[in-house]
């Protein structure tokens, strides 16, 4: 098993090594994170020109490029892998192996999972938006961020049957998730906002909101970590079932 492993890690190395728009979307999240340089200034051009205050709206502005950037784009990288191996037969090929069926696309999440924690908090910390203590905090989000990951590469390779009708997927999901988790943030209560938490965004995005301004944001990790953790096995025996 150990070895089997090894040989899925030396593989991917090599595919995302030789494709340019793999490691394109590697690169996003720090290119979002390069464009949160640029708030501070525009936070002032807003106060001077317009009299208008942007400091309420940063948690929400770096949430949607820094905890969800990562996920999203490594979610993408992670679909586009699958339906390339799926033109190619690789799960056929495996069913004569002595892996479990289940293992290479497991492994798949785990490793997309933890590189877009990891993702997140490097992408937080370039964008030069948080404090040494709200980096700390902004850890165990970004390990409930991370399962977001295996979530939308589940699903985009669930949905596509090949890589062209993957990428219309992901247009669509992008959109979904960097449009509709924000609606509580800017027009609803909290005892309204919970209505959103059926969409996996929502928690890692309410436990970030909370831990920036001071409130508790243990209970949002709690139930997100369980609740995407469920949606990442739902989605890995459907995904499984079709790739076979």
């Amino acid at each position: 098993m150990r070895r089997a492993i090894a040989a899925f890690g030396r593989n991917d190395l090599r595919t995302v090594g030789r494709d340019s728009l793999l490691i394109s979307l590697l690169l996003g999240p720090f290119m979002y994170a390069a464009l949160m340089w640029l708030v501070p200034a525009i936070t002032a051009y807003a106060a001077r020109q317009w009299n208008f205050d942007l400091v309420p709206y940063h948690s929400a502005i770096v949430s949607a490029f820094c905890v969800m950037g990562p996920p999203i784009l490594l979610g993408a990288v992670l679909a586009l892998q699958l339906l390339d191996e799926r033109d190619q037969r690789t799960m056929t090929v495996l069913r004569v192996t002595p892996v479990p069926h289940a293992v290479y696309p497991a492994y798949r999440a785990i490793v997309t999972g933890v590189l877009a924690a990891v993702m997140v908090v490097a992408s937080l910390a370039v964008s030069r938006m948080l404090s040494g203590e709200e980096l700390a905090m902004s850890v165990p989000v970004a390990v409930v961020a991370g399962l977001m990951a295996p979530i939308v590469g589940f699903l985009m390779a669930s949905v596509g049957r090949n890589k062209v009708e993957g990428l219309a997927v992901m247009r669509v999901i992008g959109l979904a998730l960097f449009t509709i988790p924000f609606i509580p943030f800017f027009f609803l209560d909290e005892p309204w906002q919970f209505a959103f938490g059926l969409l996996p965004p929502y928690w890692p995005l309410r436990a970030f909101w909370s831990a920036m301004d001071g409130g508790a944001y243990w209970p949002y990790l709690a139930v997100g970590s369980g609740y995407n953790a469920l949606l990442c096995l739902m989605l890995l025996k459907i995904l499984s079932r079709r790739l076979a």
